[in-house]
């Protein structure tokens, strides 16, 4: 055996370099794309507190690291097959006891953090409001509008990382005005984070820019 080592010293010193190349190429492979994994923007649009109009919008951060909420943006679908995209924000009941993202519906969002949006009813009150549809006569009577709505859609958008990429999560839900029931897209969240997503929903910015200047 020593002989035949000594023979092939050169070649078998090739061949152990090579195995060697090989196996550092493939541990670092597997250890950016674990480093990429933990990289990645991971963020959720649930239903919580039950499934009816008054149950809770959430948004969870499940990610490694902070995002930055910038809005929450509603797009209503009507039975007639018209759209209305509408800035959503925090109803003051009364001054914040702080500045986080819980209290006003903007800022920092930490990894593995949730949020509590607000209740389905009041944001697509709100987003209706706005967008000029039949709400009914009472306030308290909401009725009319839930028999216009065939589908709506969330989108809240955040900046990540330090060169602050916008990404959007959006998660639709039907609606089911007999059962007075929201039932969830199956398609669960989906991020947008391309380069035409980007441009978008920068534009979606741009408007909650000009409503509050």
């Amino acid at each position: 055996m020593w002989q035949f080592i000594t023979d092939h010293g050169a070649a078998l010193t090739v061949i152990v370099t090579a195995v060697t190349l090989v196996v550092w190429t493939v541990y670092g492979q597997l250890m950016a794309a674990n480093q990429k994994r933990q990289q990645k923007t991971s963020l959720f649009i649930k239903q919580g507190d039950g499934t009816g109009f008054d149950s809770m919008c959430l948004f969870s951060n499940m990610g490694k690291e902070s995002v930055y909420l910038r809005g929450v943006f509603i797009d209503l679908y009507t039975s007639d097959g018209e759209r209305f995209t509408e800035v959503v924000e925090k109803d003051w009941q009364e001054e914040p006891a702080a500045c986080t993202a819980q209290d006003i519906g903007q800022g920092p969002v930490g990894a593995s953090q949730q949020l509590a949006v607000g209740p389905f009813r009041r944001l697509v009150l709100e987003a209706a409001r706005k967008a000029g549809l039949n709400c009914g006569s009472d306030a308290s009577d909401d009725d009319t509008l839930w028999q216009q709505l065939r589908s709506f859609k969330i989108t809240a958008i955040v900046t990540v990382g330090p060169y602050e990429q916008i990404v959007g999560a959006e998660r639709s839900f039907e609606v089911a005005p007999a059962e007075a029931r929201l039932l969830p897209g199956r398609d669960g969240t989906i991020l947008r984070q391309s380069a035409s997503d980007a441009k978008s929903l920068q534009g979606y910015l741009m408007t909650l820019t000009e409503e509050n200047s």
